[in-house]
């Protein structure tokens, strides 16, 4: 496309105003369209840096740039005669990682509540018209609820609204990166979002660009070499990933002889190397040490290269270290979308005379059911395996050992745990304390593993764990389930027990808990008792079930009370105040095991009450607290 295409010289520019405008993806897109942007502000100081970098220069606008918060901004801070607003609030609040991670906290988040004052800047500017970005797990949170007050608050602005999710690989970008667009605008015009310029829904037919593709001719500015994975506990692990797969590649649903990892057990993108002969995955904003896309040459890809992968050119500056540049990148619109929703925009909002395919509303669009045609073919593949070699895991070191298990509360330095290995079996002692009083007993048996013991068949019994644990406070449980966690690491390829179980939304357990006995009496041994059952588990029960349970034996009449004790003892238990993604009513019990002591865990419960005087006190409008969100109570 040519730069401002349909922006004829006669014809004055649209004026625009970008907030939230990160590294100016969508500015860039605009810009190119030929728009005019006249104002566009940030948080981050590094964005604001970029903006400036690039102004006059990366991007023909000369944009006045401001680091601010938008909920400090004045309506005199503001330029006039804006006809059009870009940006949207901060996505972290409503994204996958999000949800996965510890629930998408959508508006009770403190940074989705930006959007109230988005609504309000958009209400002093009144242009004729916005696009709104964002993930599409903004649709899902609170039950949709979020979304369905996002759109009646662009409706009481005077506003309609279209939306649609959109893939950028789809107009050009060599990324699966799928987000969701809303263009509001006034009541007269209508709007249709653009036809794709790329794959199986493009007029056309053109391939998907291909991350080789996109690297050519590509000059580099950094040394290679040292963006290697050399060192750290998976390293050794990437040369062995094939291209275009992850750590999945070493799990025993993909048939690996000596699996590291359990099923579901990391996000997809960990160790995921890019296959150079396809588009890769989401690029994100702050990535772990084990976090792809990884090169096919097993390195960190470049910052030249990511802004190749997000559709930056080569001669936009990106302020700012390495990970500070790799953060804007990541977090930023791929201006190859921008580009496509600005043209369409001018097209329709500003009668321009830009050329471009528009999208019948009626229209669906095909990535979707491509990934459901990925996720078939990859089901077929674990059930091939799955028939051939059945789940299990393997012991690489079998012996007896003592070691230290925390927590304890012994004071002499001395091993705390026995491990027996015997012929038929694992016999774990663990002491918590002086006490000789037994706190609790459990058999565990691990699928698969090689034992001298056989069934008439010859098949194996799989493994069996004894485990015992002395003490008299609750804490007991902690230092048991840890003294599990040290064996599976010590005697087999993974690293923590969650691989053998898998994350909680979709467990894969490859060993069970036979038997455990609450031998103490002690609220805490009761609870594990019922806890270990894995029925008991990744379920969603009445919140009254808990405190009928276990509310007199704990001495907590509140239920929020109870989470809090049994979390404190590093029992992972989910509800709204944890996960806003939880239904109001509802609550969880996420693993049958207490979490690691090597895992990090917020003990923090977020009660409505305490999130509500925090929102009171961060806006220069008024907000009453209501069962289902945020509501302004200015008219």
């Amino acid at each position: 496309m040519n730069d401002s295409a349909g922006m004829t010289s006669s014809k004055r520019r649209p004026r625009v105003a970008a907030f939230f405008a990160g590294a100016g993806g969508l500015d860039l897109g605009f810009d190119q369209a030929g728009f005019e942007i006249v104002y566009a502000t940030d948080f981050d100081a590094r964005c604001v840096d970029t903006l400036k970098e690039n102004a006059g220069g990366g991007l023909r606008s000369t944009p006045v740039v401001v680091q601010a918060d938008i909920r400090t901004l004045q309506k005199s801070d503001l330029p006039t005669d804006i006809d059009f607003v870009i940006g949207g609030p901060p996505c972290q609040s409503f994204s996958a990682s999000g949800r996965r991670a510890g629930g998408a906290a959508g508006t009770l988040d403190l940074r989705g509540t930006l959007f109230e004052a988005y609504c309000r800047v958009l209400g002093w500017l009144r242009p004729e018209g916005f696009l709104f970005e964002n993930v599409r797990g903004i649709l899902a949170t609170n039950g949709g609820r979020d979304w369905e007050r996002i759109r009646q608050a662009f409706g009481d602005l005077g506003y309609e609204t279209s939306y649609r999710v959109l893939d950028a690989l789809d107009y050009g970008a060599p990324q699966q990166r799928e987000r969701l667009f809303l263009v509001g605008y006034r009541k007269k015009k209508s709007y249709l979002f653009p036809e794709p310029t790329h794959g199986p829904d493009s007029v056309a037919g053109l391939a998907h660009l291909t991350a080789r593709k996109a690297f050519e001719g590509l000059k580099q500015t950094e040394n290679l070499d040292a963006l290697v994975l050399r060192e750290g506990k998976y390293a050794h692990l990437l040369p062995l990933v094939p291209p275009g797969s992850n750590y999945l590649h070493f799990t025993a649903k993909r048939g690996y002889a000596t699996p590291v990892f359990a099923y579901r057990s990391r996000f997809s993108d960990f160790l995921y190397k890019a296959d150079p002969d396809s588009p890769v995955k989401t690029v994100i904003a702050s990535p772990g040490k084990y976090t792809g896309p990884f090169h096919w040459e097993n390195r960190y890809f470049s910052v030249a290269e990511y802004k190749r992968l997000q559709g930056f050119p080569d001669s936009y500056v990106i302020a700012g270290t390495r990970s500070e540049a790799i953060k804007q990148i990541g977090n930023a619109v791929s201006p190859r979308i921008a580009r496509a929703l600005a043209d369409s925009i001018a097209n329709q909002l500003f009668d321009s005379s830009s050329k471009v395919r528009l999208l019948a509303e009626s229209a669906t669009l095909t990535f979707d059911k491509r990934k459901g045609a990925k996720a078939r073919r990859t089901r077929e593949l674990h059930a091939k395996v799955s028939n051939s070699s059945p789940s299990a895991i393997n012991i690489v070191k079998r012996e007896s050992y003592e070691t230290v298990i925390s927590p304890n509360n012994l004071l002499n330095g001395k091993p705390n745990t026995r491990v027996t290995e015997l012929a038929t079996k694992t016999k774990i002692v663990v002491r918590a304390d002086s006490s000789q009083n037994l706190f609790a007993k459990m058999s565990l048996r691990i699928q698969g593993i090689p034992s001298s013991a056989k069934q008439d068949n010859g098949s194996s019994l799989g493994t069996k764990l004894e485990i015992s644990v002395y003490g008299d406070d609750g804490y007991a449980i902690e230092t048991m389930w840890n003294a599990v966690d040290d064996w599976v690491i010590r005697s087999s390829n993974f690293h923590s027990i969650f691989e053998l179980y898998g994350h909680f939304t979709e467990p894969h357990p490859v060993f069970e808990v036979i038997e455990f006995k609450a031998l103490s009496g002690h609220p805490v041994a009761l609870f594990a008792e019922h806890s270990s059952k894995f029925e008991n588990c990744s379920k969603l029960l009445p919140r009254d079930h808990l405190t009928q349970m276990f509310g007199l034996s704990f001495k907590k009449d509140e239920f929020l009370d109870l989470v809090e004790v049994l979390r404190r003892h590093r029992f992972d238990i989910r509800c709204k105040e944890i996960n806003i993604a939880m239904p109001d009513d509802k609550y969880m019990v996420a693993y049958p095991f207490t979490l690691p002591v090597r895992k990090q865990m917020n003990f923090a419960i977020k009660r409505r009450d305490r999130v509500a005087e925090q929102l009171a006190t961060s806006y220069a409008v008024p907000f009453s607290f209501q069962q289902d969100g945020l509501k302004s109570s200015a008219a």
